[in-house]
């Protein structure tokens, strides 16, 4: 009997076996290459999809190109006659905003990174000034057309995303100017007048910020200010002999472009 009991179980034991080795077979964790996949890369668990970030080709390619444009605005003049007050260094706060006149020019920019440029620029614009707005007596009056070619490096602030509709940046560069000032002088001169000889070609050292904004992926508009930066003293046609500082002059302008996108290949 003992003998039939020990047979009996081990028979079981041989059935069992098989069944327990198919069913490990068919376990999730050991189960083929088809029904097991590991969790993606983009999609960590719990179904949130991870933000796609760009690559550093991508960032370096972005908005690549050439820009082409025109801008209008006003121009000022920062000179002795062109003060507003008797003795005081020309700067910003010394304009004379009654004297305002009009800028007209064309422009270029060739972006080779998202965030530098180089922009070569011919501008057009008029300056003059009167004694008699700085309540002056020896009413002088100038007036100068000043005609610009400038090539610009600018850098442009970052942003950190692709669809950002603004582009503010600061620039400096190098320019050369032509003028040929025309001076009036009460007769007979005052004691301070000097006529001196100088060139009507100058160099300067434009710098100022700007912005652009994207009205379309192509069409952009934008508002720019920039100051020269001269090495002499003749914008208005003279100097004083104690004189502060170099004449100077600026720029206020609206811009529209257009922008031709790179035929690089994006990847």
């Amino acid at each position: 009997m003992k003998s039939f009991l020990f047979l009996c179980f081990g028979l079981f034991l041989l059935l069992l076996i098989p069944f327990e080795s198919e069913g490990q077979s068919r376990s999730p964790v050991f189960s083929s290459r088809s029904s097991f996949q590991p969790p993606s890369q983009s999609r960590p668990p719990g179904g949130t999809r991870r933000p796609l970030r760009p690559s550093r080709r991508s960032l370096a390619l972005r908005d690549l190109g050439w820009e082409i444009g025109g801008n209008i605005g006003t121009s000022h003049s920062l000179t002795d006659v062109s003060g507003t007050s008797i003795d005081r260094r020309p700067s910003f706060l010394n304009t004379q905003w009654s004297t305002t006149s009009i800028n007209l020019g064309a422009f270029g920019r060739y972006r080779f990174h998202p965030l530098f440029a180089v922009k070569a620029s011919l501008n057009y614009g008029r300056v003059h000034g009167a004694d008699s707005i700085a309540g002056r007596t020896r009413g002088f009056y100038f007036d100068n057309n000043v005609i610009e070619f400038a090539v610009n490096y600018e850098v442009f602030v970052p942003t950190s995303s692709f669809n950002f509709p603004i582009d503010i940046y600061g620039f400096i560069g190098l320019a050369a100017f032509y003028h040929n000032p025309n001076l009036t002088v009460p007769d007979p001169p005052p004691h301070d007048f000097t006529e001196d000889e100088f060139s009507t070609f100058q160099p300067a050292i434009p710098m100022g910020i700007g912005f652009n904004y994207a009205i379309s992926r192509n069409v952009k508009i934008g508002y720019e200010v920039g100051w020269r930066k001269t090495f002499f003293d003749y914008l208005d046609g003279f100097t004083r002999p104690w004189s502060r500082g170099s004449d100077s002059y600026y720029f206020n302008s609206v811009k529209v472009s257009y922008f031709i996108e790179s035929t690089r290949r994006r990847w």
